[in-house]
């Protein structure tokens, strides 16, 4: 017959066994993780004292922030309003067209301002706001001296440009860009690009890389390499027609040279073997004109009279 056991009595120290496995067991896995077996009250006992700790640790932190930060602001003030910093010597370097107190004005540069106040790179956009000027950079030099580096434009040309009745001429640069009008003080030695397509030509202040006055541009640029035949020098002007394309001056003979639209490198070569040939000959005088776009593959060289030596 079966009979069936019993269970076993469990003494008091299981039952204690029991009861402490069941409240480790109760707790957060992170908390056995840290302390197994370790009764909750002591546990959280041990997160208060941790807290405490840290918030203290914080607020004495913070409290060195504020202090330093404090002391720092101090030390500006101080150092600021005394004449350690004060400004006494200006130097300026890179500037032709530019004169040095337009420089000094437009950076506000005053005599007695403080070095820590000076604001370089509003001081820098001011100075690269006058006409000629291209790039600026200025330097401090403790304790009271500041360095102005100018880069200026250098025109190739001067531009005629405006509404009708009222054009005015203005320096052009090898990029483009129209940066300054012309005085009667400065240089106006420069070929001259005219024609109502050139105003049109103009975006922000540039000619159009790829605009008819974008193609007299790239001609000039050839001709200032400093080709014997054909310096920029020796060019007067060049007229941007919508029908013919570039008609070109010399500034010792004066009959037009018609470039037309396009092959403007090709072209510039060309002209200068056969400028090469006619002045080696001496045959220059009686031409009246030359057609560089004629016909495909042919050129004119038209004359008033025999093209004959002396």
């Amino acid at each position: 017959m079966y009979r069936p056991q019993a269970p076993e009595k469990a003494g008091g120290f299981r039952r204690l066994a029991d009861w402490l496995a069941a409240a480790v067991r109760g707790l957060p896995e992170k908390l056995r993780r840290r302390h197994p077996g370790l009764p909750h009250a002591v546990a959280a006992r041990q997160r208060s004292w941790r807290l405490k700790k840290l918030s203290l640790r914080a607020t004495f932190g913070l409290l060195v922030v504020v202090l330093v930060a404090a002391g720092g602001w101090l030390s500006y003030k101080m150092v600021s309003n005394s004449d350690i910093f004060c400004l006494t010597t200006v130097t300026i370097k890179g500037n032709k067209m530019t004169r040095d107190q337009q420089i000094i004005d437009a950076a506000r540069l005053e005599p007695g301002i403080n070095l820590l106040a000076l604001d370089t790179v509003r001081a820098t956009k001011m100075v690269e706001k006058l006409p000629w000027v291209a790039r600026a950079r200025i330097k401090r030099y403790w304790p009271s001296t500041v360095e102005v580096i100018v880069q200026e434009h250098h025109p190739l040309a001067l531009v005629n440009i405006g509404p009708a009745g009222r054009q005015r001429l203005f320096y052009v640069d090898e990029q483009g860009r129209v940066f300054a009008p012309l005085a009667v003080s400065r240089d106006f030695d420069f070929p001259v690009l005219t024609g109502t397509l050139v105003t049109r030509s103009l975006k922000d202040g540039r000619i159009v890389a790829d605009s008819q006055a974008g193609q007299a541009l790239a001609l000039l640029q050839l001709a200032a390499r400093g080709n014997q035949i054909l310096p920029v020098q020796s060019i007067s002007e060049v007229h941007v027609s919508d029908k013919d394309g570039l008609i070109v001056y010399l500034v010792d003979y004066p009959f037009p040279i018609y470039m037309g639209k396009g092959q403007i490198r090709t072209r510039y070569y060309q002209l200068v073997k056969i400028l090469g040939r006619l002045y080696r000959r001496h045959r220059v005088k009686n031409i009246t004109e030359i057609r560089m776009n004629y016909a495909k593959n042919r050129i004119l060289v038209a004359s008033s009279g025999p093209l004959k030596g002396k």
